[in-house]
């Protein structure tokens, strides 16, 4: 096969482009050729879509689960150009990787800088190079994550981002491990809040969520929280003296974020001792602090971004218990 069916973006379109004749790529050195076995939609496509930073026409999709159908095979040769042997893994290909075999796919390739002039954070497939909205995706080797037993690739491809990004919010930048009691609020019970709802129940945290909908509340309760309040509840039970050790924002609006912060001061009787405030959420809003919010309530703020191939093979762990 030399063409696919590929949703492609095109700058100043908000629909993607059905192409039927897109061509497949060819495994270079250090490349696998995944065909694509499911790939997810993130918040950050439907920027892309409405004209947000990209500048060139590209196969959006970065929530990537494929199975191995190619690599580089490339030859040695000796100085006067005589064969010495193949090489079937391709150049720094780990030999480890099998055909067939499903993996999914670390977003962000480690770099100093992505292509387009763009941060490092863009150097992923649909968003620097044409991703996975088609039949067959092309991938730096050491991107991928072999799945294992008992997860699908709908989770597979999940895992690859809001899933890591879940993780990493909850373990690295919360520091909700399961080695200390502490409690949290999650605030918006989306995408990726519920996932940090799962993951903190898992490590053992007290979970208190927060969101304007009513479903959300209860799956957020299903998944482990001891308490879900609407925006109007928490609002309440703040001025009560409600507190906790982390406040997470996945919704990044000024408003949220003044909420975490009033979350995080304490009250008469008790202090967070190391409150930390998680931003997860990706915005345009301009969210304000002071020196003497931080500095007189020890607080951190925090806005990490993505996770280590470590972190997604623990998700996928996680998935797969």
């Amino acid at each position: 096969m030399t063409t696919m069916l590929a949703a492609q973006y095109q700058p100043g379109q908000t629909r993607l482009a059905l192409k039927d004749a897109h061509p497949v790529p060819s495994a270079g050195p250090g490349q696998v050729l995944l065909k694509v076995a499911a790939c997810g939609v993130c918040h950050s496509d439907i920027m892309f879509i409405d004209g947000a930073v990209l500048p060139v026409p590209l196969v959006l999709g970065h929530e990537i689960s494929g199975h191995v159908v190619e690599y580089a095979v490339l030859s040695l040769h000796t100085v006067d150009g005589s064969l010495i042997s193949p090489i079937r893994t391709g150049e720094g290909v780990d030999p480890s990787i099998k055909k067939g075999g499903l993996y999914t796919v670390l977003s962000i390739s480690p770099s100093a800088k992505s292509l387009h002039g763009l941060p490092a954070l863009f150097d992923s497939p649909g968003a620097s190079y044409d991703g996975g909205f088609a039949e067959y995706v092309l991938i730096k080797q050491d991107q991928l994550v072999a799945v294992p037993e008992g997860v699908s690739a709908e989770y597979a491809a999940v895992a690859a981002d809001a899933g890591i990004n879940a993780y990493k919010f909850v373990v690295r930048a919360a520091q909700i491990d399961g080695k200390r009691q502490t409690s949290i609020l999650v605030l918006g019970v989306g995408g990726l809040g519920h996932q940090a709802v799962s993951i903190a129940a898992y490590f053992n945290a007290t979970v208190y969520a927060c969101d304007s909908k009513p479903e959300a509340r209860e799956l957020a309760l299903k998944l482990g929280a001891k308490e879900a309040f609407s925006p109007e509840q928490l609002a309440a039970k703040i001025a009560e003296g409600f507190t906790v050790d982390v406040a997470m924002d996945f919704v990044a609006k000024a408003p949220t974020f003044e909420t975490c912060k009033s979350v995080l001061r304490g009250n008469n009787k008790a202090f967070p001792a190391n409150p930390r405030l998680v931003v997860a959420g990706l915005t345009n809003d301009k969210l304000e602090f002071s020196t003497l919010d931080t500095l007189t309530y020890n607080l951190t703020i925090v806005t990490p971004q993505y996770g280590s191939k470590q972190d997604l093979e623990a998700v996928l762990q996680l998935y797969a218990t």
